[in-house]
């Protein structure tokens, strides 16, 4: 084999690993299926309004998502391309640590509902039916974020998704259920001086 050719092998291995140890983060991908567990299931408008459990919309949607890795994401030039998500379809972006990240423009033409969750799983604020390629400004959160979620638009308003509502994935963490006595409210009167006369 010519001497050049290996050379060349050699060379180009060397800048691939040279170009592979210069991200930050690694990139990750996978499919999972998460819950949204709503807080107060509300009524479906096309059933009758009879006071009945059947008639309520299911207190948990589940969603197909792909989950990425968003600290990597962002690194990347034009940050990247979201596929348009199915009703029942989403992308979750998850970040290493909570966080305040902004939602930047992104070569996505289709309307998504982006859902910004804590670290605990909460829905803390969602963006309806933005197109990320017509966004003019960055969208920040009030808060620190662990993840968005990306949904198709109009998702949440058509399964009663609101702030408030959890989202569950091992990611999050609920603080342990503490169990508390509610210590009694001290009895109020209305004590009078003596010798004011009343």
């Amino acid at each position: 084999m010519n001497i050049k050719i290996i050379l060349g092998i050699v060379f180009a291995g060397i800048v691939s690993l040279a170009a592979l140890a210069d991200e930050s983060t690694p990139l990750f991908y996978s499919r999972s299926d998460i819950a949204i567990v709503r807080r107060t299931p509300v009524a479906l408008p096309w059933l009758p309004p009879v006071p009945d459990a059947h008639n309520a919309a299911p207190r948990r949607v589940i969603f197909g998502v792909e989950v990425r890795d968003a600290t990597t994401l962002y690194n990347q030039k034009g940050w990247f391309n979201l596929s348009s998500p199915s009703d029942n379809g989403g992308v979750l972006m998850l970040f290493a640590a909570p966080g305040i990240a902004p939602i930047v423009p992104a070569a996505q033409y289709a309307p998504l509902d982006i859902l910004m969750i804590d670290s605990e799983g909460t829905i803390t604020q969602i963006v309806p039916n933005v197109t990320l390629s017509e966004l003019q400004q960055e969208i920040t959160p009030a808060s620190p974020v662990m993840a968005f979620l990306f949904l198709k638009g109009g998702a949440c308003k058509k399964f009663s998704i609101e702030p408030g509502d959890s989202v569950d994935y091992p990611r999050f963490k609920k603080p342990p259920a503490v169990l508390s006595i509610v210590p009694p409210v001290p009895a109020t009167r209305d004590i009078t001086p003596p010798g004011t006369g009343q």
